[in-house]
């Protein structure tokens, strides 16, 4: 583990996320090079360990086996909550420890000022390619997307309604939902489909959703259903201008 990069490190979970949504702590003991008596096995015996689950468990409102979990035999191992698996991983590391420290003051100081969220929103998106371009359109997309998203629960909308709106407009915009949209474009199922979207289609479905929430609020939309329609109307309306100008 110490290796790897500060990016690396700080997000060394993303290396042993499970599709159950838990951590492997077995992985994160072999990334850091399998340390004498710092198995997983070890250090969830632990007093301070038990003290941590059972804070998180009363925390999230859950039993202590929804946050770590053991099996036994080939193929098996520890999984954990990443409360856990996080914890885990700095007591493996103690320079991964300063990093996540670092990381925690860095997002107090962007609650004093928003602007330095921001500014690591930008310089993380050019660091994976992305263009300027690219980039305001994102931005200003996920402010527009927070903003649909809080109208349509003052607007009774609830469980999967939510789901159904943004499929409503998909369905339009691509002619598929959301998990056809990424098997068209040919990325994995959890990903996140704005990411993978270019600056027009990112602006297309901001526009949309503008319309949307503009026209639930004037007419008072209510539920699930009548709010997916109306994101869908909404959706055809861009995708219908863009058709048009294109054919002019």
């Amino acid at each position: 583990m110490n290796q790897l990069s500060k990016t690396q490190k700080t997000n060394i979970l993303d290396n042993v996320k499970k599709e159950n949504g838990m951590f492997s702590l077995n992985g994160l003991y072999e990334l850091a090079g399998s340390p004498k008596n710092k198995d997983p096995r070890t250090w969830v015996k632990q007093d301070n360990v038990k003290e941590l689950i059972h804070t998180v468990s009363e925390i999230l409102n859950v039993t202590s086996n929804h946050i770590i979990k053991s099996k036994r035999g080939k193929g098996g191992g520890t999984e954990a909550h990443r409360q856990i698996a996080l914890s885990y991983a700095k007591y493996l590391d103690p320079k991964l420890h300063a990093l996540v420290n670092e990381v925690f003051f860095e997002r107090v100081e962007e609650e004093k000022n928003p602007d330095l969220i921001v500014d690591r929103a930008i310089t993380t998106y050019t660091k994976k390619g992305y263009s300027p371009e690219w980039i305001s359109k994102r931005i200003t997309g996920k402010a527009a997307r927070n903003e649909f998203t809080s109208t349509l629960k003052r607007h009774g909308v609830s469980g999967d309604g939510y789901q159904r709106c943004t499929n409503a407009m998909y369905i339009e915009l691509y002619g598929k939902d959301a998990s056809g949209v990424r098997e068209k474009k040919g990325i994995p199922q959890k990903s996140n489909i704005r990411e993978n979207m270019s600056a027009l289609e990112l602006q297309a479905i901001q526009f949309a959703e503008m319309l949307a929430k503009e026209d639930i609020e004037k007419n008072r939309r209510y539920g699930n259903e009548e709010c997916a329609m109306v994101s869908n109307q909404a959706a055809r309306v861009i995708k219908n201008s863009i058709n048009q100008f294109r054919n002019r």
